[in-house]
Order: C-alpha cells, then sequence, then structure tokens
C-alpha cells in the first residue's frame, strides 16, 4: 500500500513528485540553517507554510526537524496537526497518504524517514478545504459547530489512561454518527471526548459507521459514488490507526471531520441496501468459499455475494476463509488502488474487533467483511490482465519464446 504515496491525480503536476514515469528526478532541499529550533517553534513555521501553500518553505522545516533528531511520534504530529488546520482536504486523501507513509517507514525503516515524508508536503500545496465546500455550509452550516468543538479541545482531559466506552454505548455512539442530525452528532462526539473516553475506541467506531454505510450502499446509486464511501471509510480507518499512537488534541479534529463526512454520505444509503441474515441462507449455498469467486465471475452480484458471506459466517465461523477468498478475489482482479485500500482497511478494522469476545463486536466484525465483500463485487470482473502480463514479462525474463512459428 505504500505505492498510494505517488498516486497522482490529474491537478497534481507530475514533476513535482518526480522519480516515476516521466519526471524528473525529485532533489530534496537543504534544511534551514542552524540548529537548536525548539521543536514546538519548527511546527508553528511548518503550520504556517503549509498555510500559505509554501511547500518549499514546509519541506525545509521538516527537513530541519529531521536533522535536529526528531522522533517519528513528533514528525507524525507536526505534520497531521497542520493536515487537520483545515477541514478534511483532499477528500481525506491528505490524511490517508500521511498515514500509509508512516506505516511504510514502519515497515522499511526509518533510514528512509526523509524521502517518505517530503513526499508529502506537494499533497498540500493546493488541496480542497472542505469547510470551502457548499455542503458543508448549506442548507446546515457544519463549520461553526466544528470550530466552537475544536475551540474547547485544549480542556478535553489527557489522562494516563482513558476510560472504555460501553457495548451500549458504542451502539448508540454508532446509531447516532448514522442518523441525520448532524448537530447532535458534534455535541455527542464532544461529550464522550470530555468524559475521558478513549479517542481510539471513537475513532474506530467512526470507521465502523462509515464501514455500516457500504453495507448499505444501494446499488441503484450511480457506479462512482462508491468512491465516496469508500474515500470516508479509508479515512475513518487512518484516523483510528493514528490515534492509536497519538492523542495529541489538535489531532482530534480528525474524528470530527470523519464524523461529518458519513452525514454527508447519508443520501447514498436512501433507499438502504437491507443487511443480509445469515441466519435464513441455505447451508449449500454457502458450502465452498469457492462459490464466492464464482459470483464475482459474473457482474452486478453485489447483494448475492454479500447473502454469501453473511451465511457462510453463520454457517461456518470461520472468517478466515472469508479473508483469504477475498484476497483473491482482490489479487486476481485488474484492481485499481482504491480496491486495495478497502481490503486493506476493512481486513485491519476486523482484526481490531476480532480481539474482542462479545456481541458488538462480533457484529462490528461482520459489518467489515459485508463492507469489503460488496465493495469488490461491485467492482468485479475485470479483464483479468494483469496476471497475463506478469506470465508474458516472466517468460520474456526466463528468455522463452512466447511463440514458435508455424
Amino acid at each position: 500500500m505504500a505505492n498510494e504515496l505517488f498516486h497522482v491525480r490529474s491537478r497534481h503536476p507530475v514533476g513535482k513528485w518526480g522519480n516515476s514515469s516521466g519526471a524528473p528526478a525529485r532533489h530534496l532541499l537543504k534544511p534551514l540553517p542552524g540548529d537548536g529550533v525548539p521543536f514546538e517553534r519548527l511546527t508553528e513555521w511548518y503550520r504556517n507554510c503549509i498555510e500559505v501553500r509554501d511547500t518549499q518553505g514546509a519541506e525545509r522545516v521538516l527537513l530541519t526537524a529531521i536533522r535536529q533528531g526528531a522522533s517519528l511520534e513528533q514528525l507524525s504530529e507536526m505534520m497531521l496537526i497542520a493536515a487537520t488546520d483545515h477541514f478534511y482536504l483532499d477528500g481525506g486523501h491528505t490524511f490517508d497518504f500521511h498515514n500509509k507513509a508512516l506505516e511504510a517507514i514502519d515497515l522499511i525503516g526509518k533510514a528512509h524517514t526523509k524521502q517518505i515524508l517530503t513526499a508529502l508536503v506537494p499533497l498540500l500545496e493546493n488541496p480542497t478545504r472542505s469547510e470551502e465546500l457548499h455542503q458543508w455550509q448549506s442548507p446546515v452550516n457544519l463549520v461553526a459547530p466544528l470550530k466552537e468543538a475544536f475551540a474547547q479541545l485544549d480542556s478535553f482531559p489527557l489522562v494516563e489512561s482513558y476510560a472504555d466506552i460501553s457495548e451500549v454505548d458504542e451502539k448508540n455512539i454508532v446509531d447516532q454518527l448514522l442518523s441525520d442530525e448532524p448537530l447532535e452528532t458534534v455535541h455527542l462526539v464532544t461529550k464522550v471526548l470530555k468524559s475521558g473516553a478513549n479517542p481510539a475506541q471513537l475513532a474506530q467506531l467512526v470507521a465502523l459507521a462509515a464501514a455500516e454505510r457500504i453495507v448499505r450502499f444501494h446499488t441503484q446509486n450511480d457506479f462512482s459514488d462508491w468512491i465516496s464511501v469508500l474515500h470516508t471509510f479509508t479515512y475513518s480507518h487512518a484516523v483510528h490507526k493514528r490515534l492509536r499512537g497519538s492523542t495529541h488534541p489538535m489531532l482530534l479534529r480528525a474524528i470530527y471531520h470523519g464524523v461529518i463526512r458519513i452525514y454527508l454520505d447519508r443520501f447514498l444509503n436512501i433507499p438502504a441496501a437491507p443487511r443480509p441474515d445469515g441466519s435464513i441462507v441455505p447451508a449449500v449455498d454457502t458450502a465452498k468459499p469457492e462459490r464466492l469467486l464464482q459470483m464475482m465471475d459474473l457482474r452486478q452480484q453485489v447483494n448475492e455475494a454479500a447473502r454469501w458471506t453473511a451465511g457462510y459466517l453463520h454457517a461456518s465461523g470461520d472468517p478466515d476463509a472469508i479473508l483469504n477468498t477475498l484476497g483473491h478475489a482482490l489479487l486476481r482482479e485488474d484492481a485499481e488502488f482504491h480496491s486495495f485500500q478497502m481490503y486493506e482497511a476493512a481486513v485491519s478494522e476486523y482484526e481490531r474487533w476480532a480481539t474482542r469476545d462479545d456481541a458488538f463486536a462480533a457484529r462490528a466484525g461482520e459489518t467489515m467483511l459485508l463492507a469489503a465483500t460488496r465493495y469488490l463485487a461491485a467492482h468485479a470482473p475485470t479483464p483479468r490482465e494483469q496476471s497475463h502480463t506478469a506470465r508474458i514479462a516472466t517468460r520474456l525474463y526466463r528468455g522463452e519464446r512466447l511463440f514458435e512459428e508455424a
């Protein structure tokens, strides 16, 4: 998933990214002169540069912080605070890509910190700031109540041990997140955080509500709208992942941004697709995991595939078979990176819920598997040419002939 860092949309000039097809090599700028600048001041400078879209200045400040020995946790907070100074930047991509960059460093080592983190800075040159969008301001002004909540962030309790949210409260929170009452939802989120609840657990519930939007996504919607609910889910997953490692008050703004995005996606659940009941699926239909792959050989099997997954889980109780089959379904298609995002985020969220043994967690885990099933089924089948291309490349590498003359 680290290759998502280099996904370039049309409004980002390729040359700014470099080291990719058709672009010149990207050379790092130099850090600022001098040493001993307090990290708090560097953070302020970085945020100011991003505010005025001075990405060259921001990169130099970032490199200065790295040179002075700032920890990865400090760098993460500095960059993500700047990325949340404005609302839901670039449809959630900005925060999501920051999360993936940090995951990439964890995987390949801190020696690559400069190259990876500086590759993020161009994302902040001219992103869409959602508070400037009409739908965030009308017919309900969603910007003002968020700013009111953000003004209270410094008063939220910072405790060594956060309180767990009860199972009953978890259900009530998710129900409220999926409601059409955004102002009440914002007030509830503030109340929960003020009570000393674990921000990461709240972020996990936000990701669950976002996945529920995918489970309820009706196929009567435009096909392109799958991307809207996907982005909300992958963004919410990224916030959940980051808040498991940092609870800096300013990063809590990311939770609120996801909450509003879930509210704005509500029209894609009208009408809502019914959640499949696995207990009424005939056992013969769920005998083998391969049956799911057979369904995905046909188009428009979204509801049928979800129904099968629910039935298989009810009949066998073997989620690993579902995860493996969905992974197979992903890899055999000519999948673009959104499908990889969906699968990775759903599996990661599922694994977190699987650590608990209660009814709410079991249903939440099922939600993740149903969401992944529905999204992948909606985007299958494809021409499935990638594996054929890989086989040709392998044969050419080995010096084999691709065909024989008649």
